[in-house]
């Protein structure tokens, strides 16, 4: 099995043509009309657990929606009216995109079926912009430098091991002091 890490180095990659699995009720409060069947199933998450995709679906149904992340859907299948604050009715069908902002309330009306896949992002707060910007930038700096110093070794001990007559496997385990 992939560690967390891994999976992130070399991709996620899925098919999101079949329907989600797993049940993810919304909140009886939220419900106007309709007995929602709502499932989702999550494809994807970044390092650092701001940005997320998943996969989600919803029989017929009106409900008020609340985005605590900034979200953009693209539908898949069905379709979806949706109304914001003001008023303003967007009809999203198969292929149509949407962007619901952090903090926004929405109301919902399907009226079969809609399946859409969501690219969600928990936004920085104000004021954490620059020190989160800093500490990115901190932590590609650390990599870059632990790669250079992983290539830095490897390179020192083939040199030594050739140098020795010992083959790189040997060379390495000695600069890092593994006994042989």
């Amino acid at each position: 099995m992939q560690k967390p890490q891994d999976l992130h180095q070399s991709g996620v990659f899925a098919d999101i043509s079949a329907p989600p699995d797993e049940l993810c009720p919304i909140a009886p409060h939220a419900i106007r009309s309709g007995a929602p069947l709502t499932r989702c199933h999550g494809h994807s998450s970044t390092t650092d657990g701001y940005a997320w995709t998943v996969v989600w679906d919803c029989t017929r149904s009106t409900f008020d929606w609340y985005y605590d992340v900034d979200e953009v859907v693209v539908i898949l299948e069905g379709s979806v009216r949706v109304t914001d604050c003001h008023g303003t009715t967007h009809t999203l069908n198969v292929g149509d995109a949407g962007y619901f902002p952090c903090g926004t309330t929405w109301f919902w009306e399907v009226d079969d079926y809609v399946r859409k896949v969501a690219f969600c992002h928990k936004p920085v707060p104000r004021g954490m912009h620059l020190p989160v910007r800093i500490a990115h930038r901190l932590v590609r700096e650390v990599r870059r430098c632990a790669g250079l110093v992983v290539r830095l070794r490897n390179r020192l001990s083939a040199r030594a091991g050739r140098a020795a007559g010992l083959g790189r496997t040997t060379a390495i385990m000695m600069l890092l002091g593994i006994p042989l």
